[in-house]
């Protein structure tokens, strides 16, 4: 199991085999707030153990957007008393109309999520709203700043900030090329423009994956997502029947250049 890494300000991550998914902890004197579950059950139990070895608190959770891997732990931290999950309000819709339809992407590594059988399977949907304005979480002590910067990975990426660090969920992910399946990549380069400009606020970002990362590093994902941008609009204005054709040209893997192509295709931004 890996180990907790402080953070200073009574916060924490930890980071999960095999998918690299930071899990975050911050504890207040009453309550502590745990960012994000894992992604079924057996992964979740693993981060529940790792969090009472830190704290005997009451538990928050935030799931900070609509993906599996995110949000498919929650009954085990229900299961532990937890009745506060917040999401922003277009995650929690997302999970209730999509959680039971992407069971079975789990399926090797949590079978009895990806079966729907078994003790804490169900889809837990976090009723505790994020909208337009930020939100404060008081945890006795300190409070964490819940809040949303516009559509990116998703349309309900959450922010989550504590006296020292902003994790980011996977609007920044580093040692891998951006997932852009849900996204809406010409907002997403300007929301991480966002972020790269609070970075000061904070001593650490910790990504949706991978290791901590740098200002540099968000500002180059933005200037890399805009210049993508331009690339693929420049390609379909030549070819404007076959949009496959900005793949070469594109800063990313194949697979990935073609979700973006498409993501672009569908929010109207390619004519």
């Amino acid at each position: 199991m890996a180990q907790w890494r402080d953070l200073g300000g009574d916060t924490f991550t930890l980071s999960l085999e095999p998918l690299r998914l930071n899990i975050g902890l911050v504890i207040g004197t009453e309550r502590a707030l745990v960012v994000d579950t894992g992604e079924g059950p057996r992964q979740a139990r693993q981060i529940l153990d790792a969090v009472r070895e830190k704290t005997d608190l009451p538990l928050v959770v935030v799931n900070t957007h609509a993906h599996y891997d995110h949000y498919f732990g929650n009954a085990v931290f229900a299961a532990a008393g937890v009745t506060e999950f917040w999401a922003h309000e277009n995650a929690a819709s997302s999970i209730a109309a999509t959680g039971h339809d992407v069971r079975a992407e789990v399926a090797e590594r949590e079978p009895e999520m990806a079966a729907g059988e078994g003790e804490h399977t169900e889809i837990v949907v976090p009723q505790a709203i994020v909208r337009d304005q930020p939100v404060l979480v008081d945890l006795g002590g300190q409070s964490v700043t819940l809040f949303y910067l516009g559509r990116g990975h998703t349309d309900g990426d959450l922010l989550v900030g504590t006296s020292t660090a902003l994790f980011s969920g996977d609007l920044v992910e580093e040692g891998s090329y951006p997932e852009f399946g849900d996204s809406y990549p010409e907002e997403w380069a300007d929301t991480l423009r966002h972020i790269s400009a609070l970075r000061h606020r904070y001593e650490h970002l910790v990504p949706g994956h991978g290791g901590l990362c740098t200002d540099v590093a968000v500002r180059t994902m933005a200037e890399t997502m805009a210049t993508a941008v331009r690339s693929a609009r420049q390609a379909t204005r030549e070819s404007p029947h076959d949009a496959t054709k900005a793949i070469p040209i594109l800063p990313y893997g194949p697979e990935q250049s073609r979700l973006f192509i498409g993501r672009l295709k569908a929010a109207s931004t390619l004519h």
